[in-house]
């Protein structure tokens, strides 16, 4: 299938990857007369919670295992999907997980190259409660010893989940990038670089060209509480402005912050905008790598060379139709049925300027 980012650059990657990959096994939960699997509203913190009833058999639908997962597993086979020559640096198990996984890859066309086989050591297994239309993910990170490739040759990394235990690995990649001006970085941060916070990971976060977090996120990288406090829709716009040029403050060229069925808020020329989602072409049947889906594919589009808001287009249907599958792959898009999807889009669907 033919794709405008092919060849982006004469030789090398296009993109490389950085972060854990792993197996998500998600167990379907049954809902409607079943009494022992409920969701209700934490009155404290106002968040959505799951709830199962203690010591009792709960019974579930269907379990599947999805290969090759996670943050940067799911960015490189975005990528590799749009037609970018893409790599992953990575850790696996010497286990049958781990081999399924560089398979998946394989087959995805993403270079495994750097994906290094731990022996003794387990591949990272996730298991993922799936009630409805979302998920609550059981997860664990396996200590794997990480260092870089002698030898990238890449005009862009893309960095994003890795393990409590990856301190010096980021040092070792601030490192790199220092000797290496020439390259680009993408952050995503997970949720252990999200708890290293903003100071720690300083030179990285200043390194940034391109940077995804959603709107919770920003607020605790940031320590700052405000959006949800928010007493009218002006101000919660000011606040989100306020997150958006904070993250620039740290270095950041362009941050862009997810909001879920709000849409996406980015900055230019210090006004807020907002790109409103490309509806649901039916109900969701899980959300899962859905926020993945959207930073690769916009991060394929920034390199090629497209506008912000043709970005923030391609990213939202890519996005969009992940939902409507099961697990983060299957539902990624070429550039032509992206194309496709562009050409039915609602009149008068783009960046709104925010008052």
């Amino acid at each position: 299938m033919s794709s405008i980012f092919k060849k982006i650059f004469n030789s090398g990657f296009d993109i490389i990857t950085i972060g854990d990959i792993a197996v998500d096994a998600f167990i379907r939960l049954g809902h409607g007369e079943q009494k022992q699997v409920r969701e209700s509203i934490n009155p404290i913190t106002g968040h959505r919670e799951l709830g199962l009833a203690f010591g009792e058999k709960i019974p579930y639908e269907e379990s599947i295992e999805v290969f090759g997962v996670g943050n940067s597993g799911n960015v490189a086979v975005a990528c590799s999907r749009l037609g970018m020559k893409t790599a992953i640096i990575s850790n696996v198990g010497n286990d049958l997980y781990g081999q399924k996984s560089i398979e998946k890859f394989k087959i995805e066309g993403v270079e495994n190259e750097f994906v290094k086989i731990n022996s003794g050591r387990k591949t990272n297994y996730h298991y993922i409660l799936w009630y409805k239309d979302d998920r609550t993910i059981l997860t664990k990170h396996e200590q794997y010893s990480y260092s870089l490739p002698s030898t990238l040759d890449t005009k862009w990394l893309y960095l994003s989940s890795l393990s409590e235990n990856s301190t010096e690995f980021h040092k070792e990649i601030e490192k790199y990038l220092e000797s290496h001006p020439d390259v680009k970085l993408i952050f995503q941060p997970g949720t252990y670089q999200l708890k290293m916070g903003k100071d720690l990971l300083r030179k990285i976060y200043a390194r940034s060209e391109l940077f995804f977090c959603n709107l919770e996120e920003a607020e605790n990288i940031l320590k700052l509480e405000i959006v949800k406090t928010s007493s009218s829709i002006q101000e919660r716009s000011l606040n989100i402005k306020r997150l958006l040029l904070e993250l620039c403050a740290l270095g950041i060229k362009l941050p862009v912050i997810t909001d879920g069925p709000a849409g996406a808020y980015v900055l230019i020329a210090d006004e807020l905008y907002r790109m409103p989602i490309y509806n649901d072409i039916a109900t969701p049947v899980e959300r899962n790598g859905a926020g993945d889906a959207f930073s690769a594919t916009f991060s394929a589009c920034h390199i090629c060379g497209m506008g912000i808001e043709d970005c923030l287009k391609w990213a939202s249907i890519n996005g969009m139709n992940v939902c409507q599958h099961i697990g983060s792959h299957e539902g990624l898009l070429h550039s032509s049925e992206i194309e496709g999807f562009l050409s039915k889009a609602p009149k008068g669907w783009g960046l709104m300027k925010m008052s």
